[in-house]
């Protein structure tokens, strides 16, 4: 049939406007889409990365909190911070004080993602390997030994004086050595004696469930060895500018900040909160604090001055380096 005979004759020129209306639609809605795309993408990147930043902040300020009152004798050096595209590293240098020589006491690595999670990388921590029938294990890390401490409430098997190897040290030396008590004093007490060498407060957090719990394992024959408390899991707080009441205070402060808004460390901080103050719900003050030991770092010789104190009641070697 000829096209002369058609209802509606094709208008060529008007189906090619048409096309290319659609095809300019449809440039535009892929245009439109991928500006909506990209500031979508952009947009959630920015608030994801800002939530990171925030939380990295919040968490490391945290993490530096808890440095403060766990750990004997050790301290945050810095934090160094990688950034990547969708992530960012924290990384946290600790170290030990020997009479002023900074000793390397590992370091703490996490990663923090966009998507509001952060993981710690590191899990390194003390060591010590020995026989089964041996009459004690030392416990080492980053080369050196590591402290530990004697409860004035718990029997132990045996309780250590490694007072004796002092003479052993060269006198070239400086030593960290904790000296664990026969009972609880006050903060006074300890400063008066132990001043001239100070380091560190050993806090009493052992509840009386705790107390029981670790006279029950030293009690138990199938466990040969002492159970103690590990240096890098005691609580407490460092002798800050030779002045014992503001460096409780500032234990105090620092407690106080991780139990009302201390991310990961609230429960446990409250639970330290509790027991220090006995559950009664009063604020924490400086008489509630108990000390029943400490950590002193000096000279060989230094330290010797110490080996007729009665309130100690066990002591233990730690880290050792050249005074030079």
């Amino acid at each position: 049939m000829s096209n002369d005979h058609e209802f509606l004759p094709k208008d060529t020129d008007f189906e090619q406007l048409v096309k290319k209306a659609r095809r300019r639609s449809l440039i535009k809605m892929i245009v439109i889409s991928l500006i909506v795309s990209v500031v979508v993408v952009f947009g959630l990147y920015y608030v994801g990365n800002f939530v990171m930043l925030k939380k990295m902040e919040k968490e490391t300020r945290m993490d530096s909190a808890w440095n403060m009152i766990r750990g004997a004798n050790v301290e945050e050096q810095g934090t160094s911070y990688n950034y990547s595209a969708l992530s960012a590293t924290t990384k946290t240098k600790i170290i030990k004080h020997v009479n002023g020589v900074p000793l390397p006491w590992g370091e703490r690595e996490k990663v923090f993602t966009v998507f509001g999670t952060s993981r710690l990388v590191t899990t390194d921590g003390p060591s010590g390997t020995g026989s089964v029938d041996a009459e004690r294990i030392p416990m080492y890390f980053e080369g050196e030994r590591v402290i530990e401490f004697y409860h004035p409430k718990v029997t132990y098997k045996k309780v250590f004086d490694d007072r004796e190897l002092l003479k052993n040290v060269d006198e070239n030396d400086v030593v960290e050595m904790a000296f664990s008590f026969d009972k609880a004093y006050k903060i006074e007490e300890v400063e008066k004696v132990f001043k001239n060498d100070l380091a560190w407060f050993w806090v009493d957090t052992f509840t009386e469930e705790r107390i029981k719990e670790e006279n029950e394992l030293n009690g138990d024959d199938m466990f040969p060895h002492n159970s103690t408390t590990i240096g890098d899991r005691a609580y407490g707080f460092r002798y800050l500018n030779s002045d014992a009441k503001a460096s409780s205070q500032s234990f105090i402060s620092m407690l106080d900040m991780l139990k009302e808004d201390g991310g990961n460390y609230q429960e446990q901080a409250d639970e330290l909160y509790n027991t220090l103050t006995n559950g009664s719900g009063k604020k924490l003050e400086e008489n509630d604090v108990a000390i029943i030991g400490v950590v002193v770092t000096g000279k060989p010789e230094d330290l010797q001055a110490y080996n007729d104190v009665p309130m100690i009641r066990g002591a233990a070697l730690g880290a050792t380096t050249s005074e030079y």
